[in-house]
């Protein structure tokens, strides 16, 4: 499966070197002048552009036309001072080079202020521009033939220094591990935006090979064969109804010096849920290509592993299934046998990732991580409780909680913790089984689910669940989010990992 993602070329230079035609700079509401231009130079551009009701709002924009043959500017709102924060960067980046993708532009340059201009490290403020023009040029367009008229993303972006002493080889190390981490989360949006039926389970573990790297990244995969003599009956259950055979992917990273920890980060892979037995309704029955965006963001995580040097290990899980109601289908009342040897009834066909997770936490406790994440398109309930913006959080890791939520934040990807009140186990009773799969009609799904899940792990391992059932597909264009798969929350565990 060729990548798609985001075509954008990121270079570095001086402004003096600086020969384009389009110029972006960004300004604060309120300012009387926009960063990096200041004095009558400045103060006339900010007034201006007051003319046309631009006064440094967040997520607007004001395009000046300069004098004949002098370069266009596009000046982009960055909010309030007192209100500042990284993530407004990459939304005002983004919407900087739509302007400039309306206008035609094919190449733009980004003008970087002095670092004493903004509270904060300055790397980390070009960082975020980076990310917001690569993450917000993507397009995933490979099966569609584009209208002769149809406006093209920017493809360059010049970060253009006022002040030669911050085009250091720092600022250009922030630069490449910005480009690299938007090109992992571009990866994983590439994953879960491809159609169903050219990515079937196998095919899966075909581009989890692809990730190894000599020395470094190791890819083993279950097959079928294996996943019996394993256990593994939540994922061989699920995947019964389909003829395309399930498979389970274990990626390794070794650091190159002394491992600190060990973290064990999963990814529900349903590459397509039809619902099984219990069929879905049609309406809407498409996305769910998109049900193994966990997987996907596991993928990402190891595309990014590949080009770092992190002092952990790091064990990627990626159960990949095909939910399809055939003639060797789970069923409902079905009894399933999990790695720890725990037994569930199932009572809906529909509620089959949680299986894939069950088996793989268990298997994954046996690794003996310092801490274990699962990432999951888990519950329709999560979207009811928190919408399409943010994830659940569920688990019994309270700092780590705390963590992700605080990354989260900084990275433009939210998240809400649930509880896991022991009180709801009463909701998973099964006269049959160990437990049942699922707990009261439309009553706490997503927190019945992470119950559920939470028997699956090992005693003592730390361990977070998120539910990305809302954020990890949008229907509409977000800020640097086109319409499609989002890659939450590549960019938050990648920041995770990063911080141990």
């Amino acid at each position: 499966m060729p990548a798609e993602g985001a075509d954008v070329r990121i270079d570095l230079t001086a402004r003096k070197n600086w020969t384009g035609r389009v110029l972006v700079g960004f300004m604060f509401e309120g300012d009387k002048t926009p960063l990096a231009i200041p004095g009558e130079e400045g103060e006339g551009f900010a007034a201006v552009a007051a003319g046309e009701k631009f006064t440094g709002q967040l997520k607007k924009t004001s395009l000046l036309r300069a004098e004949a043959g002098a370069a266009k500017l596009i000046l982009a709102g960055l909010g309030k001072r007192k209100e500042f924060e990284l993530d407004r960067v990459r939304s005002a980046t983004a919407k900087a080079l739509k302007r400039a993708e309306d206008i035609g532009a094919e190449s733009v340059g980004l003008l970087v202020h002095d670092a004493k201009e903004v509270r904060g490290e300055l790397a980390d403020f070009v960082a975020s521009a980076v990310e917001g023009a690569i993450l917000s040029s993507y397009r995933f367009d490979k099966y569609r033939t584009p209208k002769p008229d149809e406006a093209k993303p920017v493809g360059e972006l010049v970060l253009v220094f006022a002040n030669t002493k911050n085009l250091s080889a720092a600022m250009r190390k922030a630069v490449t591990e910005a480009t690299v981490r938007s090109e992992a989360v571009c990866f994983a949006r590439d994953l879960a935006n491809e159609p169903p039926s050219p990515k079937p389970p196998e095919k899966m573990a075909e581009i989890a090979a692809s990730l190894a790297k000599k020395g470094r990244i190791t890819v083993q995969v279950m097959h079928k064969a294996e996943l019996e003599k394993q256990g593994m009956g939540g994922i061989l259950r699920v995947g019964a109804g389909s003829h395309q055979p399930p498979c389970l992917v274990h990626l390794t990273y070794a650091p190159a010096g002394r491992s600190k920890q060990t973290i064990v980060v999963i990814g529900k892979g349903i590459t397509f849920d039809s619902g099984g037995i219990s069929i879905k309704p049609s309406a809407g029955m498409e996305a769910m290509k998109d049900d193994m965006a966990g997987a996907g963001s596991v993928f990402g995580v190891f595309k990014w592993l590949g080009s770092v040097d992190v002092p952990v290990t790091v064990h990627g899980l990626a159960p990949f299934a095909e939910n399809m109601p055939g003639g060797g289908a789970q069923k409902p009342g079905d009894v399933i046998r999990h790695f720890n040897d725990k037994t569930a009834e199932v009572i809906s066909t529909d509620a089959e990732g949680r299986h894939l997770l069950a088996d793989c936490l268990a298997y994954g406790s046996t690794l003996k991580p310092d801490l274990m994440i699962d990432i999951a398109t888990l519950t329709g309930a999560c979207v009811v409780a928190l919408g399409d913006e943010y994830s659940a959080l569920l688990g019994t890791d309270q700092r780590t909680i705390d963590r992700l939520v605080a990354i989260g934040k900084q990275q433009g990807e939210f998240f809400w913790q649930l509880p896991l009140p022991s009180r709801y186990m009463s909701h998973l009773r099964s006269k049959v089984a160990d437990l049942k799969h699922t707990g009261k009609p439309g009553v706490a799904g997503t927190i019945t689910a992470g119950l559920f899940l939470k028997e699956f792990v090992g005693e003592g391992v730390p361990w977070v669940h998120i539910d990305i059932a809302g954020p990890s597909f949008t229907r509409e264009d977000w800020d640097y989010a086109p319409a499609g798969a989002t890659g939450v929350p590549v960019r938050t565990i990648v920041a995770l990992l990063k911080g141990l």
